[in-house]
């Protein structure tokens, strides 16, 4: 009795298709690979089974062989393949013995997204053992036209697969390269952004000592014609002038070494500091920055620190870095609402604090802009995820950065709070050398 794919086994006889059924369980755990597989197909083996395949080599004398040629193909090629019967034959020769013929279509995976297809032919004879029928003989076989040495082309699967982590190698290799890239874009617009709040503070100390030092130059002169307390008073004039030149010189060179050590990225060592003045320094900066970006800007600053934050153990030019990223963030989402009719919010605001926690200290930057859609909020701080334009500089790795130097460099939590429309708040908690 013979049957197709579209046909119903009910229509034929019991034995028949017992004998279908048989065949068609045997393959199909074959297929479905997976732990147990190699266990399930022998257990529907003869103790007397033995078979071939399609290459010379290919003898099966007992179980014992054929189940290591199974565990192989199964290690080398552990993805369940896809066997569909085309046509399947079945016959009854004794009322112990019968034999089924099946042709079948089977599709190996070899990749996310590709497969092999090719036509499989297999005999069996089976034995009715104990009430269930048992294969004694198999023969399985690829036509001609698609043979190789082996029944199953795993040469050629085996060379597909290979050729296709080759590729995934060298696509995976193009992504780091691209990655590494787009981290030190990130890194190099960060040190931008601070050079640019940096280049305003530099300009003030260097003010003072030019202006102070011309005032020195007109006493000097001065001096030549002065006599008796006059004389005197101009020297105390000059004193003041040098000490105050001196300052601010100090001024400069602090706020040069301090870009210099920013610029160094993560070499900077943990120092003890007071968070508070850490936080005023870089948000002046990133005030600075924004307005070398915006000279227009209208988005007011407001700085609400906490007396008894005390000091933190950081690394301060990487928490500069993150503060920087948090506000700049911040200024974006409050320019990018739109006009509120509400003069009183025109300009919109950007609020800075800081408090004592249980276990250190926290910094929170909160703004009154759009606010972040909920299926953006679990997202925020994913790797090259935004929601800003592409090709203005964003590359949706500063909030990622940011965070990453927070819980990884710090042991601290960056976490950010919003409703959509209600502005946004990130929230920095790090832990504190003086902690209560």
């Amino acid at each position: 009795m013979t049957i197709t794919e579209h046909d119903d086994l009910g229509r034929i006889g019991t034995a028949e298709a017992e004998l279908i059924q048989c065949l068609q369980d045997l393959y199909g755990s074959w297929a479905a690979r997976g732990e147990g597989a190699v266990e399930t197909f022998l257990a529907s083996l003869s103790p007397e089974f033995f078979g071939f395949g399609t290459g010379r080599v290919e003898r099966y004398p007992d179980r014992r062989t054929l189940a290591d040629l199974l565990r192989q193909e199964m290690e080398e090629m552990p993805t369940p393949y896809t066997i569909r019967f085309v046509e399947t034959t079945a016959r009854l020769l004794s009322s112990t013995v019968g034999i089924a013929d099946a042709e079948a279509i089977i599709t190996v995976p070899v990749g996310d997204e590709e497969a092999v297809s090719f036509d499989f032919r297999v005999s069996v004879v089976l034995q009715k053992e104990d009430e269930e029928w048992r294969v004694v003989y198999n023969h399985g076989s690829i036509p001609a036209s698609e043979q190789g040495e082996d029944t199953m082309p795993i040469d050629a699967l085996r060379a597909r697969n290979q050729e296709l982590e080759r590729l995934v190698a060298e696509r995976t290799a193009d992504l780091r390269a691209a990655q590494a890239q787009l981290v030190h874009q990130e890194k190099m617009a960060s040190l931008g952004a601070l050079t640019a709040g940096i280049a305003h503070e530099i300009k003030n100390p260097l003010n003072f000592v030019t202006n102070f030092a011309g005032l020195a130059v007109e006493l000097a002169d001065e001096l030549d014609d002065a006599e008796g307390g006059e004389r005197d008073e101009i020297l105390a004039d000059l004193r003041d002038n040098a000490v105050r030149i001196a300052e601010h010189g100090a001024r400069a060179d602090a706020i040069v070494s301090g870009m210099m050590q920013h610029a160094q990225g993560g070499t900077g060592a943990r120092q003890t500091v007071n968070l508070n003045a850490l936080v005023a320094e870089y948000a002046e900066h990133a005030r600075h920055a924004h307005l070398a970006r915006d000279p227009d800007a209208t988005v007011s600053l407001a700085l609400e620190l906490a007396d008894d934050v005390g000091e933190v153990e950081l690394v301060p030019q990487e928490i500069g870095r993150v503060v920087i990223a948090l506000i700049g963030n911040a200024f974006d989402a409050v320019r990018e609402r739109p006009e509120v009719g509400d003069p009183a919010r025109e300009a919109g605001t950007v609020t800075i604090s800081t408090a004592r926690t249980a276990s250190g200290a926290e910094v929170r930057v909160e703004d009154d802009g759009l606010g972040i859609e909920p299926d953006a909020l679990g997202r925020v701080f994913e790797p090259f995820y935004t929601t800003k334009p592409t090709g203005q500089g964003h590359t949706g790795l500063g909030l990622s950065l940011a965070h990453d130097i927070v819980a990884q460099g710090h042991g601290g939590t960056l976490a950010v709070e919003s409703e959509a429309g209600a502005g946004a708040t990130f929230v920095l908690t790090l832990p504190s050398t003086d902690a209560p």
